[in-house]
């Protein structure tokens, strides 16, 4: 599952993508309270508009709730991105 899924191992890294739109999940600290909040998002990516949030106190919640809504959409992990360029094969 987690290589297709967000997981509490790699929801910092990995999100959902479909056309324009990206979904994902963010840890978001309140230091008034000293606690975090798990933001469970989808935005569109070229107007860098939110198109909705939901904010969960607890990390699997939001997981739980990412995965259902947006699991069949594409998986990226941005770790395993390629170069933007090829220009540093031709380096001498």
């Amino acid at each position: 599952m987690s290589d297709t899924h967000l997981t509490t191992l790699n929801y910092t890294y990995c999100y959902y993508v479909f056309r324009s739109r990206q979904a994902g999940v963010t840890a978001i600290y309140d230091p008034t309270q000293q606690l975090y909040v798990y933001n469970s998002y989808c935005l569109e990516q070229k107007l860098l508009k939110e198109i909705y949030s939901i904010e969960f106190g607890f990390l699997d919640d939001a997981l739980a709730h990412i995965n259902t809504e947006f699991g069949n959409w594409e998986f990226r992990n941005i770790l395993l991105k390629k170069p933007a360029c090829n220009g540093c094969d031709n380096a001498q």
